[in-house]
């Protein structure tokens, strides 16, 4: 009995081990078994049961066993925060912690520390234990970059980002093995934290004094050009310049209140005569005393001999005045970050936790050995299948 065709309709991967079995079966015995059916059943032996014998009989004779080391950790701060701010976590999705934990995973991955802990430890000693395990050992004079690809395999890393708790799974041939090299990325990590943690104090501290810096500059400045404004214009403050010339001006002006008043009582009793002396002398005091009023107002409100007036000058000692409360305020506030956060730098410090150490196993669970046997199998009977079904769609055509 011939195979059917096979349409395109068909060509589906449910029915594919239906097709390959329909097309295997035994054949009419009075035509015998056609070379096609040979080719089929011998392509099966040779794609699908020799890998898998061969793969089945590796992992059991030759792979050795692996073992792991598991740990979990995460950063902490000592950082006191207001009753608030503690309440405000609750309600917060993502914070520093999650970012730190995320820098952590980049660092265990990355080159560095495994150069670090290659010159420590001798990864090419410890992952190449088992000579005869050709594929799960690193292998001979590897270079670094083969050493990565070999790091991400046996090194897992995982991160919740709900927490930020980082787990790392560590696979060696030794069971102690892969505990020391979970241990050494422990203390690689916990002084990566002491790092960033001290790179964070030194720029705050560095910060606040620059800016406690400029702010000292800005108020030095003030006073100096407060200084130069005093000396150039020989007085220590206009304010009290003006007020000591506003009483001269008023003292003119009582005085010239009351001559009036000896003017009209003279008059009241004596004739206006063009030779009366009192009256003349009485006049000219009058007249100087309202010369004297004018020179005074206008050394207030205005320029005298080229002279700056006071009031100008009291404008200008006044912006002096403001710049110089701004510039005072500045300094202080300045002052008052730095007390701030230098006391920050002392109380603040993130530290790695760990609340899982690295265990140290007793039995082998690795490599699992029949869930790589049936991997091997199905992939193998998977492009079995493929190359079958291609042969008989090209057949069936022709």
């Amino acid at each position: 009995m011939s195979a059917e065709p096979i349409r395109k309709a068909d060509i589906t991967p449910l029915k594919l081990a239906e097709t390959v079995i329909a097309s295997a079966e035994t054949p009419d015995p009075r035509r015998g078994w056609k070379f096609r059916h040979k080719l089929l059943v011998l392509s099966f032996v040779l794609t699908v049961i020799v890998p898998t014998g061969l793969g089945t009989a590796y992992l059991y004779t030759r792979a050795a066993d692996q073992y792991y080391s598991t740990a979990a950790f995460s950063v902490r701060s000592e950082e006191l925060t207001s009753p608030l701010a503690a309440l405000s976590a609750f309600t917060q999705v993502g914070n520093s912690t999650a970012s730190d934990s995320a820098v952590l995973y980049d660092f265990i991955r990355a080159q560095p520390i495994i150069e670090n802990l290659d010159a420590e430890l001798d990864f090419r000693t410890l992952f190449n234990r088992e000579a005869e395990d050709v594929v799960f050992s690193l292998g001979t004079d590897p270079t670094i970059e083969d050493l990565v690809d070999y790091w991400e395999r046996v090194v897992d890393v995982s991160v919740d980002p709900t927490s930020g708790v980082v787990e790392v799974r560590v696979m060696a041939f030794r069971p102690d093995d892969a505990q020391r090299i979970l241990q050494g990325i422990l203390t690689a990590s916990s002084l990566l934290v002491d790092d960033l943690s001290r790179i964070a104090r030194e720029d705050t501290m560095k910060y606040a004094q620059a800016d406690l810096d400029l702010a000292g500059a800005n108020l030095r400045e003030m006073r100096r050009r407060i200084g130069a404004f005093r000396s150039a214009n020989q007085m220590i403050d206009p304010s009290a310049d003006a007020n000591n010339q506003m009483g001269v001006i008023s003292a003119l002006q009582s005085e010239l209140a009351k001559t009036l008043v000896d003017r009209a009582a003279l008059l009241s009793y004596t004739s206006q005569a063009a030779g009366n002396q009192r009256l003349a002398e009485i006049d000219r005091r009058i007249a100087a005393i309202k010369n004297q009023i004018e020179d005074e107002r206008a050394a207030v409100s205005g320029a005298v001999d080229g002279k700056t007036g006071l009031s100008k000058v009291i404008g200008e000692y006044e912006e002096l005045l403001v710049d110089l409360q701004f510039s005072e305020d500045a300094y202080t506030a300045a002052r008052a970050a730095e007390e701030q956060a230098r006391a920050e730098a002392r109380r603040k410090n993130r530290y790695l936790a760990v609340h899982i150490p690295p265990t140290l196993a007793q039995e082998s669970l690795f490599p699992r050995r029949w869930l790589l046997s049936g991997l091997v199998f199905a992939c193998c009977f998977a492009a079995w299948g493929v190359l079958a079904l291609i042969y008989y769609n090209i057949r069936d055509r022709s």
